[in-house]
């Protein structure tokens, strides 16, 4: 069994069984305690925040201590630390009473040490550029801090050893880039981590020491700020088309399952892992469990789009296409108007009732695969040896005809959508929501086949389906690229809403600890 994997599960079956040495020392300091009834208002906004973002569920932690410490930055307030754990405890991502205040002091010396680095940093792109990689690295810190994944380094390093021992490249890439690769698609397909958690990692191969890095390091980190960000942006950029990766995505299965065993499981790991039989037990009822719940996640994350795109189509409606029609053509044209607020969640809701789970052929080849990679430390396919892949004299017409498909296709709709009497604003916020509805209904389609061992066959139907909407997925992944960066409905939500929402809460909870205080004078 590799070293690594060992570790992994000394470690997490440490973790079951062992108290940690400084549990009994938490249990007696002072929690962090909120106002029960404040708290479920900052709860529900939380949900419904959530909900308009779409982001991952297993990202909303971190995604919740950068947007506080992004307001609490723009308002300059002092005891950031302090109130961020606050609004944390608020929202209910700790339980009430349950975070020691000796967290404050170690979130204040994280956003010490990204202050102290922000003054030696100087970039190319400007500050506020260098600020904005600043605080999701301190972001990541502290979700780090107050979540941390047990056993995920040493696992992380078992799947790259194996995944690496796959790949034989010879002299076509360095080993730095190959496992500048590796890395991100672990981090990307095992664990889930978006491009600021990954960007993060990667700084980190730089400075392995950076929790307890020196200020003599944290400044060279500051002066080479832009040498290192380039290098890392180029691997993030080259990864989304690197064969690399998607030789990783189609072996990866194995390892989420063996670390959603590592995880899940309530017997003795040492014993589980080191007998077959017991293995392929626990595997097989993990990954019965996982095909269970791909209903339950596909449900939620339909459920999710279609509140995003609802919430976020009906704002563009009353604030750009009612006023574009009633400034420059003088009426409304309501048939556009709901077909555009009612078709996008409805593609949604039809796009789900197609997904499909894979079947017993695809559960038999992955415990296959769990047990080569326990055993034996390797992949049940062959290795990688190129980066170029042979192509077929007539690929570039099909190319060619392709292109030419897709513009008929988007053609087609646009002439539809005139004879329909929609005007420009109508038309281009029938293309957006389509484009990102279409986009967000493969990647939903992604989560219920992500334990493929082997990519299945699509049928007529499917491929003709596939065909039809690329073009719009194909919009749709550069909208949902850019929308991050200019996403004026959550800046409306965060600075509009929320920060005036938080205000309002610490003023009360303030008012309320002053009147307790108040009538414990006279009991």
């Amino acid at each position: 069994m590799n070293e690594n994997l060992s570790r992994a599960i000394a470690i997490l079956g440490r973790e079951r069984t062992v108290k940690k040495p400084d549990q009994a020392k938490e249990k007696e300091e002072p929690k962090i305690k909120v106002n029960e009834s404040l708290s479920a208002a900052a709860f529900y906004y939380e949900k419904l925040r959530n909900a308009i973002d779409y982001q991952e569920e297993h990202l909303f932690l971190k995604n919740a201590v950068k947007r506080i410490l992004k307001r609490k930055t723009v308002f300059g307030r002092p005891d950031i630390a302090k109130r961020l754990l606050h609004e944390l405890v608020w929202a209910r991502y700790f339980t009430n009473e349950t975070l020691p205040e000796s967290y404050i002091e170690k979130v204040d010396q994280i956003l010490k040490k990204y202050a102290f680095v922000r003054t030696y940093t100087k970039s190319n792109q400007g500050q506020i550029f260098a600020q904005n990689i600043l605080l999701e690295h301190s972001a990541c810190e502290i979700e780090e801090l107050l979540s941390p994944t047990e056993g995920k380094e040493e696992y992380f390093q078992f799947v790259k050893t194996v995944l690496q021992n796959n790949i034989k490249l010879d002299a076509e890439k360095s080993a730095i880039e190959v496992e500048a690769q590796v890395s991100i698609a672990i981090e990307r397909l095992v664990f889930k981590s978006d491009n600021e958690q990954i960007r993060f990692k990667l700084m980190r191969f730089f400075y392995p020491d950076w929790p307890i890095i020196d200020k003599r390091e944290a400044a060279h980190y500051g002066e080479n700020f832009d040498h290192i960000n380039d290098l890392i942006t180029g691997y993030l950029k080259e990864s989304k088309k690197s064969k690399v990766f998607k030789y990783i995505k189609i072996n990866i299965a194995p390892f989420i399952v063996i670390w959603d065993v590592l995880n899940s499981s309530k017997e003795n790991l040492i014993s589980t892992f080191g007998e077959e039989k017991s293995l392929r037990i626990k595997a097989q009822a993990v990954i019965f469990r996982r095909n269970r719940e791909i209903y339950k996640k596909v449900l939620r994350a339909l459920a999710r789009a279609i509140i995003f795109v609802f919430a976020t189509k009906t704002v563009f409606a009353f604030l750009v296409e009612v006023p574009f029609e009633l400034k420059f053509i003088g009426e409304l044209n309501y048939f556009a108007l709901v077909v555009n607020i009612i078709l996008p969640p409805l593609l949604m809701v039809v796009a789900g009732i197609f997904i499909k789970i894979p079947g017993r052929k695809n559960t038999t080849l992955l415990l296959q695969s769990i047990q080569s990679a326990v055993s034996d430390s390797s992949l049940a396919t062959k290795p990688l040896r190129t980066l170029t892949t042979p192509r077929s004299k007539g690929y570039l017409i099909f190319n060619f005809f392709y292109t030419i498909l897709s513009l008929s296709i988007l053609a087609l709709v646009v002439w539809m959508l005139i004879s329909l009497q929609f005007n420009v604003a109508s038309i281009v916020l029938f293309f957006f929501f389509i484009s990102l509805v279409s986009f967000l209904a493969f990647r939903i389609r992604g989560k219920a086949h992500e334990l493929e061992i082997r990519q299945g066959e699509d049928t007529v139907t499917a491929g003709l389906f596939n065909f039809i909407l690329l073009p719009f997925v194909v919009i749709g992944k550069f909208l949902s690229d850019k929308w991050s960066d200019y996403n004026f409905t959550l800046f409306f939500w965060d600075f509009i809403i929320e920060a005036p929402l938080k205000t309002l809460l610490e003023i009360f909870e303030s008012w309320l600890a002053f009147a307790r205080e108040k009538r414990e004078d006279f009991e």
